[in-house]
């Protein structure tokens, strides 16, 4: 199972992006296979590599078929094949890493500071198409 962090935008079209995201973000909501997270700066996606890959390109797509002349797209991938982990699987053990050291856990008040990503429920789709 790959967990992916994807952002794409197009460039020269404004300083808001947030309807170019929406966009985007309909191919995922179309779909049930691949869990994602959407975040501040990066969407997260988990599951299998090939669906992921693809759901990428179409969300890329999309952007132009909205009218887009240029897009953007970053692409990281943690694709682990000793055995299978979730998104939340992986901030909760950088939480009890925190943890183990006295640390708050990670996440940071909206006034500032860095989160481990978004907390539960914050655009978070499972497999099934549901919101989590």
């Amino acid at each position: 199972m790959a967990i992916v962090a994807v952002s794409i935008a197009p460039v020269g079209e404004g300083v808001s992006v947030s309807p170019w995201v929406a966009r985007a973000l309909e191919v995922l909501a179309a779909q049930d296979r691949v869990r994602y997270q959407v975040g501040p700066m990066f969407t997260t996606l988990e599951g299998d590599l090939d669906e992921i890959l693809a759901l990428i390109r179409q969300m890329h797509e999309a952007m132009f078929a909205a009218g887009a002349q240029r897009v953007s797209t970053v692409i990281k991938i943690d694709d682990r094949r000793d055995r299978p982990q979730t998104m939340e699987e992986k901030v909760a053990a950088v939480e009890r890493q925190l943890a183990a050291r006295g640390g708050s856990g990670g996440r940071a008040s909206a006034k500032g500071g860095a989160s481990a990503g978004p907390s539960a429920g914050d655009g978070d789709r499972s497999a099934g198409g549901r919101r989590s």
